[in-house]
């Protein structure tokens, strides 16, 4: 299975290497590419690129604020997918890390790694885990 991880120089953290040791674990005939671009939204054509030779794309991308390119990446990756080609987690979140100390980024790695290996697990291998789960009746009602 060949895995490609894709983000830009942007973001301001890179958990790649975490994240593919948590895969590697998992996934016994793992090919796994960690492609970085310089800018957000230079990924879809990179995406573009390697679909046809991928088997799955984890895009990762954190930005300041929300403005009309981050929506239009997001509208790329979607026509992207849509055609069929290759399979896509789109993870565009707000957020930055540059004000964490180095063993705090370590351990933010870690939580990055750890939560996005499971979604991307259980994506390739367990599409039915994506059903909502329904809040357990404790007597009350409303």
């Amino acid at each position: 299975m060949h895995i490609f991880l894709i983000s830009d120089s942007k973001t301001g953290i890179n958990f790649f290497p975490e994240l593919e040791e948590k895969l590697a674990g998992q996934i016994a005939d793992l090919e796994l590419d960690a492609i970085f671009v310089p800018f957000p939204e230079d990924i879809p054509a990179t995406v573009h690129e390697i679909e046809n030779e991928a088997d799955f794309v984890f895009v990762f991308v954190l930005y300041d604020e929300l403005d009309f390119k981050i929506q239009a990446l997001l509208n790329k990756l979607i026509e992207i997918e849509t055609r069929g080609k290759v399979k896509i987690v789109k993870v565009i979140e707000e957020k930055e890390f540059e004000h964490l100390n180095q063993s705090s980024l370590e351990l933010e790695k870690e939580k990055l790694a750890s939560k996005w290996s499971e979604l991307i697990i259980h994506r390739l291998f367990k599409p039915g885990s994506f059903a909502p789960k329904e809040q357990e009746d404790d007597g009350f009602s409303l």
